[in-house]
C-alpha cells in the first residue's frame, strides 16, 4: 500500500467510491491471495504437520484463498449499491 495507496485513494475518489469501502476491499482482497502454495506460511504449516500439499492443500484453499475471495466479491456488490 506505499507504493500504490495513495493511487488507489485517488482512484476511489475520483469514482465516488468510499474509502471506508476502499479499506474492506483492500483488506479483503489482500488475504485472499496471501496463502497460495507457494507461500512461505503454508509451506511451513505442511512441514510442521507433516502433510503434503496434495493431501491438505484443498482445505487450505478454501478456508484461506475461496471464502475470503467469495466475501471480497459479496462486500464490492453491496457496496456498489448502497
Amino acid at each position: 500500500m506505499n507504493t500504490l495507496g495513495e493511487q488507489f485513494a485517488t482512484m476511489a475518489r475520483d469514482q465516488g467510491i468510499s474509502m471506508e469501502l476502499m479499506h474492506r476491499v483492500t483488506a479483503l482482497s489482500s488475504g485472499g491471495f496471501d496463502a497460495l502454495p507457494h507461500n512461505g506460511a503454508v509451506i511451513t504449516l505442511l512441514a510442521i504437520t507433516g502433510m503434503t500439499h496434495k493431501k491438505s492443500y484443498s482445505d487450505i484453499f478454501v478456508v484461506s484463498v475461496a471464502i475470503p475471495v467469495i466475501a471480497t466479491i459479496v462486500v464490492i456488490l453491496l457496496g456498489s449499491l448502497g
